[in-house]
């Protein structure tokens, strides 16, 4: 089978986060990626630790797989005039620069789309690319800090606490891939590129959607809440004798009876406080005493049982070991390895699609620095699969 995306050519200019894992998503599509690289050093992330494998920073092995590195200086006038060579035999150029650093160099959307019209150009940033912070650096913490996300994590009266994945960057660079596959779409019926944009604060926006709709539409400013939700109960983490077990989607009356079952306490299913779900998400934290006060006389896997007899949705809370040792994530062959020239076998997480049809997740380790300095994409194209 081949990739779905086999001679799709995308001109790389990202580091970090959000823009290179944007381009790996391609590079697993099949995409022959290059990754246009600064001089001394790269990517900074090719240092920065803190974990490395055979001397290769795993922040930059785990983002930029199945690429191809070339170092140049877009400073300089030969560097520039590479970048616009590539951009000639490119479908897609990838860019996460400041908003205004790249026209400085006559690299930005307006420049080149007037060379090569059909060009697919995105641009991902910290707040788009107008308004008074449009200029302004970011990253994913901040943005968590700046979007209101950072004053909902963690519990009440305790430390504020951070998504702990980098959620925006990552939130960032997949509508990136769905703005570029849309305009390449397009691109189909018109013959012309376009610039795509999205941002860090856009993505913090559109997945606080429902909580931006409910507080316009009359509803509480939201507040931390811990693993509880706003919107439904019971729904969190309750203690148990050795752990914590998650319940979820038990707003309706049906899974609220089962619940009840599963506990074996009748009385809560007719407690007027907790008849709707309404008045459970009003009465959460007298729910929650009275379900702890049952959940912690047994262990975990107990009440895992109990959950999965009634057909409740529930989760144990498990530590990340412990999810990469279950069968589930070996059957799902989430996770694999390749071979890299320096750091030896390296673990990756595949690209979480399946198609019927193609192959998926590229095979190539991530690229040695400017180790394809001296090739475009015509010749990137042959050997790349």
């Amino acid at each position: 089978m081949h990739y779905p995306l086999e001679g799709v050519r995308i001109l790389d200019l990202t580091q970090y986060v959000s823009g290179p894992y944007c381009t790996q998503v391609f590079a697993d599509l099949g995409a022959t990626v290059l990754k246009v690289e600064r001089p001394g050093g790269g990517d900074v992330y090719r240092s920065q630790g803190p974990v490395f494998i055979g001397g290769e920073s795993v922040s930059f092995l785990s983002l930029n797989r199945g690429k191809r590195s070339v170092v140049l200086n877009i400073r300089e006038q030969s560097g520039r005039d590479r970048v616009r060579a590539l951009a000639a035999q490119a479908d897609v150029l990838v860019e996460n620069y400041k908003p205004g650093t790249l026209a400085r160099y006559g690299l930005d959307y307006e420049a080149l789309s007037a060379e090569y019209p059909a060009l697919v150009y995105c641009s991902i940033s910290g707040f788009g690319q107008q308004g008074p912070l449009a200029t302004e650096g970011a990253y994913d913490l901040s943005i968590q800090a700046l979007s209101g996300i950072l004053s909902l994590t963690g519990h009440p009266e305790q430390a504020l606490a951070k998504v702990p994945v980098a959620a925006l960057d990552f939130g960032s660079a997949l509508y990136g891939v769905i703005g570029i596959l849309s305009a390449l779409r397009q691109r189909e019926q018109t013959g012309r590129g376009q610039w795509v944009q999205t941002s860090l604060l856009e993505t913090a926006l559109a997945w606080l959607s429902m909580h931006i709709v409910s507080y316009l539409g009359g509803g509480d400013e939201p507040t931390r809440q811990g693993t509880r939700s706003p919107f439904f109960a019971p729904y969190e983490a309750y203690e148990t004798a050795d752990g914590h077990l998650v319940v979820v989607g038990t707003g309706g009356d049906g899974g609220w009876q089962s619940f009840c079952r599963a506990l074996e306490l009748p009385e809560l299913a007719d407690d007027p406080r907790f008849a709707t779900n309404s008045s459970r998400v009003a009465n959460a934290e007298a729910l929650r005493e009275a379900v702890e006060r049952v959940m912690t006389t047994g262990s975990t896997e107990h009440w895992v049982q109990r959950m999965r007899a009634e057909g409740v949705p529930h989760a144990p809370v498990q530590t990340l070991p412990e999810m990469l040792r279950s069968e589930q994530v070996a059957a799902l062959g989430a996770i694999s390895h390749v071979t890299h020239e320096v750091a030896g076998e390296i673990p990756i997480v595949r690209l979480p699609l399946t198609m019927s049809g193609a192959r998926l997740t590229a095979t190539d380790p991530p690229p040695a620095l400017d180790g394809d300095g001296n090739l475009g994409f015509e010749e990137l194209d042959v050997d790349h699969h």
